[in-house]
């Protein structure tokens, strides 16, 4: 009788430390060697996902279910996307309204009630909407249904345009908890999302963004991690910071962190401070807003902030820049001699 086969699983290499997966008589490189376990073991998942996704049967998009198109995106992508919270988010925004739907139902009108039904910001429903297509575009492509319908995505709309002042900022800085305020001067001083700040660890690490306190940098990547869209890089601290930080506590491995824990989500003790402080509008994403927008004011040109705060020239242009005491400063002079 012929033994059963075994799953597919990690095997480490002795002469050179890299890890493998062996399934029946192949073997497929992780990509990752000694010191990279975790890494290796993500990529098993991914692998006997993907593996499993090319053995479905392909049905008419009549016969199965957004709800199902939507499970089956989130188990491939939740441990491969960067932040996994907001897809998961995303994916329980679209339920309600989509899950008991055939994927034929899918429509521009559908589309629009779905919007109109949430009631939040156009950017919220269009990141939503954009799940949907994400899904969709995954079922496709791994031969689950012959193909997709189109989602019409909401207009983009204007981006929001708060920031704190000084004064708002000590009143923020001032109502918040030690971890808070530390997370906060991080953000307005470098202008990077929550998640690649609260991911922060004091040294060096392969999939976590690391601070060098002796060359005053912050990496917003670990070393053995992939950019993405929504980028993260490296900056140069301001001085201010730098010394700061050298006077911080380390009672976590990481920056961020509560009873000496690193956090998952600061939003509730961000709002928490932010209700005692008496500001409105303003969540963790606004300190962004703040960081670009003073940087502006005080003078910064737009190819420095293009490559300080890892974020696009067109966004820069289109959101930010007239701010700046630089912008159309030329042409009003040249408009001068007009009038």
């Amino acid at each position: 009788m012929p033994r059963p086969r075994k799953p597919a699983r990690l095997f480490q290499r002795k002469d050179d430390g890299a890890w493998l997966i062996l399934d029946g008589g192949k073997q497929i490189r992780t990509g990752y060697g000694e010191g990279f376990l975790e890494q290796a073991e993500r990529a098993l998942v991914d692998y006997i996902n993907r593996k499993a996704l090319k053995e479905v049967r392909t049905v008419d998009i009549d016969q199965i279910t957004v709800g199902e198109v939507l499970a089956r995106y989130g188990e491939e992508r939740v441990h491969s996307v960067k932040d996994s919270e907001r897809l998961v988010y995303s994916i329980k925004a679209l339920a309600p309204y989509w899950a008991n739907m055939s994927v034929a139902e899918i429509s521009p009108k559908a589309c629009k009630e779905y919007v109109a039904l949430r009631g939040v910001s156009s950017w919220t429903a269009r990141r939503e909407m954009g799940t949907l297509n994400s899904a969709l575009k995954l079922a496709v492509d791994t031969r689950r249904i012959p193909y997709a319908p189109r989602v019409l995505l909401p207009p983009k709309g204007q981006p929001k345009d708060r920031w704190l002042d000084e004064h708002e900022e000590r009143a923020l800085m001032n109502e918040s908890a030690p971890h808070v305020q530390r997370f906060i001067r991080i953000a307005i001083a470098s202008g990077r999302r929550r998640t690649a700040i609260t991911r922060l660890k004091w040294a060096r690490s392969p999939d976590h963004g690391w601070v060098d306190l002796a060359n005053g940098k912050i990496h917003f990547l670990g070393s053995a991690e992939e950019e993405t869209v929504k980028k993260r890089g490296v900056i140069q601290m301001p001085q201010t910071l730098w010394d700061e930080m050298r006077q911080w506590e380390q009672d976590s491995e990481f920056i961020i962190s509560h009873n000496g824990a690193g956090i998952k989500r600061i939003n509730k003790a961000f709002s928490r401070a932010v209700a005692r402080a008496g500001l409105e509008d303003c969540t963790p994403h606004t300190l962004k807003h703040t960081a670009v927008t003073r940087a502006f004011m005080a003078g910064m040109t737009l190819d420095l902030a293009v490559d300080y705060f890892a974020t696009s020239r067109e966004m820069l242009e289109r959101v930010y820049r007239s701010y700046s005491p630089l912008a159309h400063k030329e042409a009003a002079a040249i408009m001068d001699k007009v009038l």
